[in-house]
């Protein structure tokens, strides 16, 4: 049977009985834990299953750029939910779930105690549910980006020569014009030191989200960065911090995650440019075998080579009669068209 319990201090001594992977680890979990009281968060499982999940408000504000009708846009950037994330809201393309066989989705449910009104199920983790599809609608959410770092690079240099003319004068143009910056790898101490920049900087960048789910506290980095596979790094001009990046390291993937940067800034100085050429150089200095650069900016990761891996969630409403109702309307959102851009030779 299936346990739903909301504070981790309560979990800690049967949660890592499972050798599960670092992402559910309790040490990881309880990090965005405390730093994320508004939220409800939840700790599913059993002998052999073990589900991180949230409960969070979501506002539907910014959605109506998905709507290709003006109507539809108008009557659902109203919409606010009490969201059922199931898994980390925060790590979106990293499965915060183990099972050794199908969980049963209404076993689930039916021993969740807490209130939700919309459930969101993530592909990646749908195909583990026992689930009838048919009872959801199955939205495309904004593409994953990801780069495969040919066995050919050795060196920034070596990827450099090998994108075409245009984008190679490009990538060169982004790392002459921003030599003044300096890039340092954050420890845990710097980053409690520049706590309030670098959440003013991710604040900058994240306001474009379409979605307006949980803000990420950056006050986890502090913690995060203790562990082996995270890491921070601070892009300084003049020995002022106008830019961050993070990175996980896991099983030869480089996860791009959050990023922060001076948007009035990045105007006439290519900061995001330059942070997308570090990323890439880390990956092959590390010797990893792709990055996942995340959501977001799609078109402009795509002049680095990144390509679309389409990803889709699954939506469904607690009430059945508004299920109903909204299942056409949340059929029609659609992603953003943006053009892929092919910069490589080959």
């Amino acid at each position: 049977m299936l346990k739903v319990i909301a504070n981790i201090s309560k979990i800690k001594q049967d949660w890592d009985k499972v050798n599960a992977s670092d992402f559910l680890h309790s040490s990881f979990l309880e990090i965005f834990y405390i730093n994320h009281p508004k939220i409800k968060h939840l700790f599913i499982f059993d002998t052999n299953v073990r589900i991180y999940a949230h409960i969070f408000e979501l506002n539907f504000g910014k959605t109506s750029n998905y709507i290709q009708s003006k109507l539809l846009g108008f009557f659902i950037k109203y919409l606010k939910f009490d969201v059922l994330y199931l898994t980390n809201s925060f790590l979106t393309n990293i499965p915060a779930f183990f099972s050794n066989s199908q969980i049963n989705l209404k076993e689930f449910l039916f021993a969740l105690q807490y209130n939700y009104s919309l459930l969101i199920i993530p592909d990646f983790v749908l195909k583990n549910l026992s689930v009838d599809k048919n009872e959801f609608s199955k939205i495309e959410v904004e593409e994953e980006m990801i780069l495969e770092i040919s066995n050919s690079w050795f060196f920034l240099d070596n990827y450099i020569a090998d994108l075409k003319n245009k984008y190679r004068k490009k990538v060169i143009k982004i790392i002459n014009s921003t030599k003044k910056l300096e890039v340092k790898s954050l420890s845990s101490d710097d980053l409690l030191f520049y706590a309030d920049n670098i959440q003013d900087l991710f604040n900058q960048v994240i306001s474009e989200s379409r979605f307006t789910g949980p803000l990420f506290n950056t006050d986890s980095f502090s913690l995060l960065v203790k562990k082996d596979i995270f890491k921070v790094y601070g892009y300084f001009l003049n020995d002022n911090i106008i830019a961050f990046s993070s990175e996980i390291h896991q099983d030869k993937v480089l996860y791009s995650y959050y990023a922060g940067f001076d948007k009035s800034l990045n105007k006439t100085f290519p900061i995001y440019g330059r942070l997308l050429i570090e990323t890439i150089n880390n990956a092959i200095n590390l010797k990893m075998d792709k990055v996942v650069f995340g959501r977001t900016a799609n078109e402009f990761k795509s002049n680095f080579g990144a390509i679309p891996i389409r990803s889709y969630v699954y939506v469904k409403l607690k009430n059945r009669y508004l299920n109903i109702l909204l299942k056409p309307i949340l059929k029609r959102l659609r992603i953003k068209n943006w053009i892929q851009r092919n910069p490589f030779k080959r």
